[in-house]
């Protein structure tokens, strides 16, 4: 039985045909254009949970790396602006000791006034550094600038919070300093202001002169009234006697060579005027302390004395000639006063031992010149004489411990060039040298800080490559995949066209059929 198929169905099969070929081919398109292989819920129903999931994973990750890009920039700024401030305070100590030698004049102390000064706004300019109008050392008061001066005193607005970012699904770093760590919150110390560097020996060792900086090897050359030279070459010396034999040996006893009366450096005697000089480009002489010409015939040489240590005996320190042996001291501590019995002490060594036995939480440190007791605590302390000897005062540790200041100390630091007090701005030095210790303990921290930073950086990087990685495999296409697969919809949907194309051709004997 013959079936008549019409033309309308014909049509319609037709058409449907051409419109699912047409829909592959844009469904190709689409993918090829976003080269993604899902672009909507349709797409792959099973594959959108884990694409949303995964995008959320790397939003929230990109938030931790921009977290950490921030935190960065304020630990960078911390870091630069301590860098500053450490560079700030050597200076102020350089001018305290400079004004606390034999050189120091009532003029040089007026000049120094002035320079301490403007090292106190070049300070002030440090600590109140601000990034993007925050400021880093305000704690979370960042809106404000944390120090303000008014005349002499340095006032801390700012308050002592720590904030921290997070880096991590469970990691949080403090990237803060609040400024109160400069104004006085840890540990109570007392500077010495007494200059307990030893006497200058035979025996001393060339290396250990100059607080320990040593000396440069080499030759120099001396010169007489009579313009006789001599050169001499010290670069087999070890010590302070092989220099003083050798400059005896190479004028021939015409200029002899000893250590000053009070050991902190050498004398040269002989028919004036002398003159001492560096032979080349060389720096022994310098190093020596003697370089330069006396008007008559005895030289006197700077000091060069080494620094005090723990193995450094009493007796060889000039400021302790005739008040040997100690007696005792009182230090007053927590609320508890304590009898420390010196008398058994030799070297600074056991002074330290002593102490720390009879007190604990008091440490005596040997700073160059000089003693630094710190409390355990920055509760203040005190130190006194404990009998007739005086001892305290003898070490220079008779006073009062505090907490370490930083524009306080400055202020003292000011207060004693006005007065002329050299004994006031050497013991200024020592807790200068506080100061400078606490402020590389706070670079050391914001160098741990940078540490952290750049490894979590790194983590949470290869975290979000991992992350993409992942996501490109739920979403992306097969670049070759897709391009086969549009070649082949266009060509399927040209083919549609043209059989449509010619069933429709009709003419008018079709029609007669």
């Amino acid at each position: 039985m013959a079936i008549r198929i019409t033309d309308g169905y014909l049509s319609s099969i037709l058409i449907s045909d051409l419109n699912q070929s047409l829909n592959a081919m844009f469904k190709q398109q689409v993918m090829a254009g976003s080269m993604r292989r899902v672009n909507s819920y349709a797409d792959d129903p099973r594959a959108v949970s884990t694409i949303q999931r995964y995008d959320a994973l790397i939003a929230r990750n990109s938030e931790y790396i921009g977290n950490v890009t921030r935190s960065r920039i304020l630990v960078d700024a911390a870091d630069t602006a301590l860098q500053s401030v450490s560079d700030i305070l050597a200076g102020v100590r350089v001018i305290a000791l400079r004004e606390s030698s034999a050189l120091a004049t009532d003029r040089s102390m007026g000049t120094a006034v002035v320079e301490v000064d403007n090292l106190i706004n070049q300070l002030l300019d440090m600590l109140n550094t601000s990034v993007e109008g925050s400021h880093i050392f305000a704690g979370t008061k960042t809106n404000v600038p944390p120090f303000v001066r008014s005349g002499d005193t340095v006032l801390y607005q700012g308050n002592d919070e720590r904030f921290s970012s997070r880096t991590g699904p469970n990691s949080l770093l403090t990237v803060n300093i609040p400024g109160g760590v400069f104004m006085g919150a840890q540990s109570a110390a007392l500077a010495g202001s007494v200059d307990l560097a030893p006497r200058l020996t035979l025996g001393t060792l060339l290396s250990d002169l100059n607080m320990g900086a040593g000396w440069e090897t080499g030759a120099i050359q001396i010169e007489n009234g009579q313009g006789t030279r001599w050169q001499v070459d010290l670069s087999g010396a070890v010590s302070v006697n092989h220099v003083i034999a050798a400059v005896s040996t190479a004028t021939g006893g015409a200029v002899t060579m000893s250590l000053r009366p009070d050991g902190a450096g050498f004398r040269l005697e002989g028919v004036g005027p002398l003159t001492v000089a560096e032979v080349g480009q060389g720096g022994t002489a310098a190093s020596l302390g003697i370089a330069g010409t006396t008007g008559g015939g005895t030289y006197t040489g700077r000091d060069v004395r080494a620094a005090a240590g723990p193995g450094v005996p009493l007796a060889d320190i000039e400021a302790l000639a005739g008040r040997l042996p100690l007696g005792t001291i009182e230090v007053e501590f927590q609320g508890v006063t304590t009898v420390v019995d010196l008398s058994g002490a030799t070297t600074l060594g056991d002074v330290q031992a002593l102490v720390a036995a009879a007190v604990p939480g008091v440490e005596v440190e040997i700073r160059d010149t000089g003693l630094v007791v710190i409390g355990g605590s920055p509760e203040p302390f005190a130190i006194r004489n404990g009998d007739g000897a005086n001892s305290a005062s003898a070490l220079g540790i008779n006073g009062s411990g505090t907490p370490v200041r930083l524009f306080g100390v400055l202020s003292d630091l000011k207060a004693a060039l006005l007065a002329g007090d050299k004994v006031a701005v050497r013991g200024a030095t020592a807790e200068l040298e506080s100061l400078e210790d606490r402020i590389y303990q706070l670079m050391m921290t914001v160098g741990g800080r940078q540490t952290d930073l750049d490894w979590a950086d790194e983590l949470l990087r290869q975290r979000d490559e991992r992350l993409r990685a992942n996501l490109s495999l739920e979403q992306d296409v097969d670049v070759a995949e897709v391009a086969a697969n549009l070649s082949r919809a266009e060509t399927s949907y040209q083919a549609s066209l043209l059989v449509t194309s010619r069933l429709y051709q009709m003419n008018l004997m079709d029609f007669l059929r």
